[in-house]
């Protein structure tokens, strides 16, 4: 059943007018076409294209060779299909990024780092706080592992062969995605003793940490992703407790807490622009994507804006027997029409609306655009 709008004073209306105005003015779609040789990608569950997968962590375990495929599966991807960066790859003409844990990590056009479930807070810090996780067994893999894969990476296959000159010259010529980090920091701590203010800063934190340790390592053209309102998200709309609702119809304190990780985060680029004054340092506006395509659905092809395709016998919730493909799932006939794809992952065709709206309509700041350009002219 799709929540009614209301009224709240609780989300500024500025966000939502933002989403709105923007896409009325997109930019002319450009031509991406051999713009980066290769392309580094971080982050969690929306940008993992296997290596949970080929760490045991999801349905069919860790020998099949489903990520080989260039859109991905059930198993290999939480989605119906492509991720936003699998979409980014078709827009610079390079092929889907293999994962790090993967068969086809020797790759010449870049690697994916990013592990679905991973979270911006530490092991250590969830196991303190009694928090399980939503998808590993134990205690989920923290975003600090990405920056190992990634150092490791360079020592063993990124630069080898290479001395440092060459290998910083690399390292420019590429494009470094960090994707969400910190969802599941968010839904893993709903209802746990976690303050969110604490939360939103340690979260944070986590991504100014890897975005450091890529621009000491030459990295030259990033671009970091915010968060999307999770409150919107049917996992936490499906919760048993009463939550109070904003002007969406989503959970109200959850999408509190994520605008205020995205105000900070966006404050703490600001900083790294100006110590990092060489680099391209850009904001994709997940917040405003996603709220865009969930107040004009038609708009965007889509028509379910709630209602996960994929579910556990069709439950209005999400856990990880509701990955699909597991038993007792049932999934949707036309996940083209939905927004999300098990409750909390989204389906190919909101990770296609999404990635033209980073692309080509004014959702990273500076423009995606605007950095192909500086990087043609340098």
């Amino acid at each position: 059943m799709k929540p009614a709008y209301r009224s709240s004073s609780s989300l500024p209306l500025i966000f939502l007018f933002f989403s709105l105005s923007s896409a009325h003015n997109p930019e002319s779609r450009g031509n991406f076409k051999g713009c980066f040789s290769q392309v580094y990608a971080f982050g969690g569950s929306g940008t993992d294209t296997g290596n949970a997968h080929f760490l045991g962590a999801l349905p069919g375990g860790d020998d099949s060779d489903s990520s080989s495929s260039p859109v991905g599966n059930s198993t290999s991807r939480l989605s119906d299909g492509r991720l936003v960066v699998d979409f980014l790859c078709e827009a610079l003409s390079l092929p889907a990024l293999p994962p790090y844990k993967g068969p086809y990590a020797g790759s010449t056009n870049g690697v994916n780092f990013a592990v679905a479930g991973s979270t911006a807070l530490s092991t250590d810090f969830y196991v303190s706080h009694n928090v399980s996780s939503l998808i590993w067994n134990s205690v989920p893999i923290g975003f600090q592992t990405q920056i190992e894969w990634f150092n490791t990476y360079l020592i063993k296959a990124g630069c080898k062969g290479s001395n440092a000159r060459s290998c910083k010259v690399d390292m420019e010529r590429s494009l470094f995605w960090i994707g969400e980090m910190g969802v599941s920091d968010y839904i893993s701590a709903l209802h746990s003793s976690i303050p969110p203010p604490r939360l939103a800063d340690m979260s944070v934190r986590s991504v100014c940490r890897l975005l450091k340790a890529l621009l000491d390592n030459g990295a030259k053209n990033v671009v970091v992703q915010g968060l999307p309102p999770v409150g919107c998200f049917p996992a936490y709309m499906s919760s048993k407790s009463q939550q109070k609702l904003d002007y969406m119809g989503c959970v109200a304190t959850a999408n509190k807490g994520v605008m205020n990780h995205n105000q900070i985060l966006q404050h703490k680029l600001k900083t790294f622009r100006k110590l990092y004054p060489k680099c391209s340092i850009l904001y994709a506006d997940y917040w405003n994507a996603y709220l865009t395509i969930l107040m004009n659905p038609k708009r965007h092809h889509i028509e379910e804006t709630f209602k996960p395709c994929c579910s556990h016998e069709g439950k209005f919730t999400f856990d990880l027997p509701s990955l699909s493909g597991s038993v007792n799932t049932s999934t949707c006939k036309d996940p083209q029409n939905f927004i999300s794809w098990d409750g909390i992952h989204l389906t190919e065709a909101m990770n296609k609306n999404l990635a033209d709206l980073f692309l080509n309509q004014g959702f990273c700041r500076p423009s995606f655009s605007e950095l192909v350009r500086s990087k043609r002219i340098t």
